[in-house]
């Protein structure tokens, strides 16, 4: 069981996560990134392996000034998440888990139907899939809140589910996709470490992870 310190940094993780991975890389985030040291005060929770290489690639690109990063940044999101052409990264789970690869499968209605039974409010910028990966984070983030003030209630429980049924299921393979694909060491990075996250809260709460066939 994790004591609420570890639930804290799982949280702290998360929601960095979700902000990098659902938005558009910004000179804000850059910035505060490096205002928090983010590198050097990264929680030890997590599988250390991808944990430490994520770190060391978000290093290099951080150690970088963000008028030459940022443009290199915004391209690279682009491709990997938005097109016009094929994503290099769909962010979104249907697509891994429907043999049509279509948005909004039933996976996507079986993760809504998941967040009105547990009352998880789901936030989206635009009107969009509540599969994306970032807002699950988001969601992961808010749980492990939830049961940090209220450890008796039931967040852990509804976190355990999110995790075995809506996101582990697929979420190995976007990180492996999104590291390979990407183009700068900043999404390398961030693909890593939300792969240690994952894992490492899959290991701390004895997760086991349906095994769902994958399209992608």
């Amino acid at each position: 069981m994790l004591n609420e310190s570890q639930l804290r940094h799982y949280q702290a993780q998360c929601n960095v996560l979700y902000h990098a991975l659902y938005y558009a890389p910004s000179d804000a985030m850059l910035t505060r990134l490096r205002d928090v040291d983010a590198v050097h005060s990264w929680p030890s929770t997590g599988e250390p392996g991808r944990r430490a290489e994520g770190l060391a690639l978000l290093a290099e690109a951080l150690a970088q000034g963000n008028a030459a990063l940022l443009p290199r940044l915004q391209q690279d999101f682009t491709a990997l998440f938005i097109g016009p052409v094929t994503l290099k990264a769909i962010p979104w789970g249907s697509p891994y888990l429907h043999e049509k690869r279509l948005l909004c499968g039933p996976s996507t209605q079986a993760l809504m139907r998941f967040y009105q039974q547990w009352g998880i409010v789901v936030t989206t910028e635009l009107s969009e899939p509540v599969d994306h990966i970032g807002l699950m984070l988001s969601a992961v983030a808010s749980l492990l809140d939830q049961q940090c003030e209220t450890p008796q209630g039931h967040a852990l429980e509804a976190l355990r589910v999110l995790l075995a049924e809506h996101l582990l299921p697929w979420s190995e393979c976007f990180c492996d996709t999104l590291f390979e694909a990407a183009q700068t060491p900043y999404y390398q990075g961030l693909a890593r470490l939300t792969a240690s996250v994952l894992s490492g809260l899959e290991q701390a709460l004895e997760v086991k992870p349906l095994p769902l066939r994958l399209f992608q």
